[in-house]
């Protein structure tokens, strides 16, 4: 069992909805239907990914308690540019929430990367049962890279920072215990955000901004859309089934099963998928929010928080290009 001490989603002020998005042309409206969101948060350009990281993380950490100089490390994930080139976003995250002698790590695991970091971090904290870990999460989607309404057609990309403090100790005040964590990839499918573009010397060499359906498109020339979604379906199942056998959780005991927050068609894809293993009641979290990039799972966590009542349990399904997929069962203590 791992503690949460806290975990926060921080938010920038600003929000743009996709009605104004779909009357001044930036989406269609068969993006807006496969989206099915309202609105989202939108960070200006003093806001960049590790910024707002920062801020979650200086949020969780007063929550919490804790004394940032007694985090042991610190991962941060991100799935876009963090504003510099060769640089270490998790160096910059822990000078400045003076965690000055945390180990900082960077995780590269597109949308799944909070997830991963989450399950790196229970692995280190089993290492080191007096440790504290954080993980961050900071993503700010903007041109010329990245069109947050069309790089990923009827995916609408927000900005935020997560955070969350974990400890191998139940502390007084934890927000939950995180009870079993199951991860399953399927390499095969990286061809999806690579399609047949050669490998290349520089940022943005095939085109600004990035147009993910022009890989999508290559990769199903070559590969139907079936054995996608029966990989990722069977994979999802596998995950959550895992998680919950770890956790010593009944699937019928979970009373919320979270999904990434990536819009209406992925509801429909796996909200059938789930049914047919637990009652929990599934949700998407996003109509606010929309897709957080590496920090859909710990907004789901933060969301928890006060979804659950005492002693109850939850599920969050997570996944990311490559393909990974990861589940977390948690608990809301007593």
């Amino acid at each position: 069992m791992i503690c949460v001490r806290a975990v926060s989603t921080w938010l920038p002020d600003t929000r743009e909805t996709l009605a104004e998005a779909l009357a001044d042309g930036r989406m269609t409206e068969q993006d807006l239907e496969r989206s099915g969101y309202s609105s989202i948060p939108v960070a200006g350009p003093d806001l960049p990914g590790p910024v707002l990281a920062a801020n979650a993380a200086r949020a969780a950490l007063a929550e919490s308690g804790v004394d940032p100089a007694r985090v042991g490390l610190l991962l941060h994930a991100w799935t876009e540019y963090q504003g510099h080139d060769l640089w270490s976003p998790p160096h910059y995250i822990a000078d400045q929430v003076g965690a000055g002698d945390a180990l900082p790590v960077g995780v590269r695991q597109l949308s799944n990367g909070g997830a991963a970091a989450t399950e790196l971090a229970a692995s280190w904290l089993h290492a080191h049962q007096d440790g504290l870990a954080v993980v961050t999460t900071g993503d700010r989607f903007c041109l010329p890279g990245f069109d947050r309404w069309r790089s990923d057609r009827g995916l609408v990309h927000a900005d935020a920072g997560t955070a969350m403090v974990l400890a191998a100790a139940p502390g007084p005040a934890d927000a939950l215990r995180l009870l079993g964590i199951a991860s399953a990839s399927a390499p095969r499918l990286e061809g999806m955000h690579r399609g047949d573009d050669p490998f290349s010397t520089g940022r943005y060499d095939q085109g600004a901004p990035i147009d993910l359906a022009r890989t999508k498109k290559a990769f199903f020339a070559a590969h139907t859309r079936e054995a996608f979604t029966d990989t990722a379906t069977g994979k999802a199942k596998r995950v959550v089934t895992e998680a919950a056998e770890r956790a010593g959780v009944a699937l019928d005991d979970l009373r919320h099963l979270l999904l990434p927050r990536i819009g209406r068609l992925t509801y429909e894809l796996y909200r059938p998928v789930f049914g047919e293993i637990t009652t929990a009641e599934v949700l998407d979290r996003g109509e606010h929010t929309g897709h957080l990039g590496a920090g859909d799972l710990l907004a789901n966590l933060a969301d928890l928080t006060t979804l659950l009542g005492p002693g109850e349990k939850a599920a969050v399904f997570n996944g990311g290009g490559g393909y990974t997929w990861t589940a977390v069962v948690v608990e809301r203590p007593a």
